[in-house]
């Protein structure tokens, strides 16, 4: 194709004629280039994508599966590796890219081995030990969360908490989750968290991302603040593949910030069933003892009666097994009593979980357009809200704003 001045080319004239000049370059159509794998994917038709970087710049990198027969590894982030192959364009994007045909392994990247170093001297200290990993409390009635306020996770955990507990509190402490000054920012978070008080878990990480955006809870002072923690942590990097050190130091390790709000507050109506099962199985349990006992005794009492000359040592026997026969019918109903004493009170436990509790205690909830306000910044002077309260509801306009700090 003859490049033409006076009319103008389309895109795709313009990157087919780009790639043509890169095709007849002897350098582009086979060279080597080496640096260190970012953004690995490998695809379930075979092909793999990523990028290698150095400490300049990086390059977009195709390696179809028709070329990977003779790759005698798993290419991994991080790792440092020589490819072969062609740079060229693609025209329909018009992105420049390597295709790969041939791939080896030079190493670990710099990055790799350095997490590699403090995983094993972390695990030295015994920071990764089961041992020392504390469980989750069953009905937290508030949960900590360390991420930003701008990102997904923060949504999805609101979403997933209030969901399956409306009366859940939530307390955010902002942190920028990405760049060079998060690991001191998460750090700070993790620490206002603590200082507040009133968290009985904490939920640490961000949405999903590339490989290098999610390197940040691979430092050392993340890892370190999480192990150092008074309440336990549940870290909710967003990514499946990967597991960072801060999974690995933290109490409980879920994949997705969503995952992570299932764990720390389970369903009402569920633990509600759960008791259930759990006070029928052991009223069956009991009753199935009693019986029990009732057949020993009357088989004891049919083997007395046949023994006539052994009357004098069997009588006083036989009296103590009605005796405690009687003590056991006796006993039965206090544990069912108790038992279900002990139902009512979970009950209850859950009953004052009941935002419509809460409206009868004299609270209120207001409501705009767009559901229910939870701060001063969902609303604007002027705006109708309804007052939700126990017996109705009421309208109204908002006449002036009162800000007060709320946040940790």
């Amino acid at each position: 194709m003859m490049m033409n001045q006076t009319v103008p080319l389309s895109v795709s004239e313009l990157n087919e004629y780009t790639r043509r000049l890169m095709a007849g370059d002897p350098l582009l159509r086979s060279l080597e280039v080496t640096g260190e794998i970012t953004g690995y994917k490998h695809y379930a038709n075979g092909h793999r994508y990523f990028a290698l970087k150095d400490e300049n710049a990086r390059v977009d990198c195709a390696f179809f599966v028709q070329h990977s027969g003779s790759l005698k590894f798993q290419p991994a982030d991080g790792m440092r590796v020589i490819v072969k192959g062609s740079a060229s364009l693609f025209v329909r994007d018009g992105k420049f890219q390597f295709y790969v045909h041939e791939m080896r392994r030079t190493g670990q990247g710099e990055l790799f081995e350095r997490i590699e170093a403090l995983k094993k001297k972390l695990y030295a200290e015994g920071l990764f030990d089961p041992a020392r990993k504390r469980s989750i409390p069953l009905l937290p009635r508030t949960i900590g969360v360390a991420t930003s306020k701008s990102g997904k996770a923060i949504r999805d955990i609101v979403h997933v908490a209030r969901k399956n507990n409306p009366n859940v509190g939530i307390v955010l402490a902002h942190c920028t989750v990405e760049g060079p000054t998060a690991p001191e920012e998460i750090v700070r978070a993790i620490e206002r968290l603590n200082r507040f008080g009133g968290c009985d878990v904490l939920l640490v990480g961000r949405g999903g991302g590339s490989s290098d955006s999610l390197w940040v809870f691979n430092d050392e002072r993340v890892a370190r603040a999480v192990a150092a923690s008074k309440v336990p942590v549940i870290s909710c990097v967003g990514h499946e593949t990967d597991i960072t050190i801060t999974d690995l130091v933290a109490d409980v390790y879920a994949n997705t910030p969503s995952t992570a709000a299932s764990l720390a507050v389970p369903k009402r109506d569920e633990l509600k069933s759960q008791v259930n099962v759990m006070m029928n199985r052991v009223c069956r349990a009991l009753t199935h003892a009693q019986q029990l006992r009732r057949m020993r005794l009357e088989k004891l009492c049919m083997a007395s009666s046949m023994a006539r000359p052994a009357e004098v040592m069997i009588l006083p026997r036989r009296r103590l097994l009605e005796l405690l026969c009687r003590r056991a019918d006796a006993a039965l109903p206090r544990r069912l009593e108790k038992a279900r004493m002990r139902l009512q009170s979970l009950e209850a436990s859950l009953r004052a979980l009941d935002p419509d509790a809460v409206l009868d205690r004299g609270y209120a909830i207001v409501e705009g357009e767009g559901g229910i306000i939870e701060n001063t910044k969902g609303v604007q002077i002027g705006d109708a809200v309804t007052v939700r309260l126990a017996d109705g509801r009421l309208g109204a306009n908002i006449t002036s704003i009162k800000t007060e700090e709320a946040a940790v």
